[in-house]
């Protein structure tokens, strides 16, 4: 899962990621941190997972915050769904600068 994730985060650096894995999608490092603060879901070991059943919830709060992301049921098989006024990394470091206070 940490593989495909890489790969796409490689190519998609100002994007979260989305990773799929069974009934759950999961999500690493900075891409998590930015999932925790938006949905209060448990960060831990520097990774988010939550179930299927709630990613329309996930995605339509990431999108109202002009955050680009990308969604990846398999390596060959993604979704990117891009802003033009991507908010990443301006989220990225306000949460980083919470979890040093």
């Amino acid at each position: 899962m940490k593989e495909k994730y890489f790969k796409v985060k490689g190519k998609y650096k100002d994007s979260i990621v989305l990773v799929k894995s069974g009934s759950f999608w999961n999500c690493f490092y900075g891409d998590a941190l930015i999932v925790h603060f938006i949905t209060g879901y448990v960060f831990k070991n520097n990774k988010i997972g939550f179930p299927s059943r709630v990613l329309n919830k996930v995605l339509n709060r990431i999108g109202a915050l002009n955050i680009s992301y990308v969604i990846v049921y398999e390596l060959d098989d993604i979704i990117v769904h891009e802003y033009t006024s991507n908010s990443y990394t301006f989220y990225l470091d306000l949460y980083r600068k919470r979890l040093k206070y």
